[in-house]
């Protein structure tokens, strides 16, 4: 159930998922209690524990990324609200899944191109204050990628393909 406060009636999620039904998984799980950033659908988060999950932090190679949060926990949205627990989503992709991601859920300061040349554009999970943002660049060597990019639809909308768990390219 999407939970948002009287002053946002007109609230959506920052994920929209274009190619779901069959190709990603919602997984069940965790929000990690020692998780207190604002969380946005569609940011990357990384397993903390065998059932519980926190933003993932691109600069830490360690962590790889396990899929795109599913819901959401800030200002606008809070899916947790009047919750003891905390049970989290995280989209897990497939080969053929796509979603849309708005901001603020990818760092818009940074440069999203699609190569003409047919190649592949992955995209990382951010570090600093773009923790589990969406980035273009790869904040570290060896950071593990979490999504290829498909199309920039506006400067505030991108349209991509998130990786499975732990892929190898």
């Amino acid at each position: 159930m999407m939970r948002v406060s009287l002053a946002n009636v007109a609230a959506k999620r920052t994920c929209l998922p274009l190619y779901e039904q069959h190709q990603a998984t919602p997984h069940a799980t965790f929000l990690d209690s020692s998780e207190t950033n604002d969380i946005y659908s569609g940011m990357v988060m990384a397993r903390t524990g065998a059932d519980t999950v926190a933003l993932c932090d691109g600069s830490d190679t360690t962590q790889i990324p396990f899929g795109l949060s599913a819901l959401d926990r800030n200002d606008i949205i809070d899916d947790l609200n009047g919750l003891d627990i905390a049970p989290w989503a995280v989209w897990v992709g497939g080969a053929d899944a796509e979603f849309f991601i708005d901001s603020p859920a990818f760092d818009t300061s940074d440069t999203y191109t699609v190569p003409s040349d047919g190649s592949q554009a992955y995209l990382y999970a951010g570090d600093g204050a773009s923790v589990g943002k969406i980035v273009a660049t790869a904040p570290a060597v060896g950071a593990h990628p979490v999504a290829e990019l498909l199309e920039v639809v506006s400067s505030t909308r991108l349209r991509v393909r998130p990786l499975p768990h732990g892929a190898a390219l």
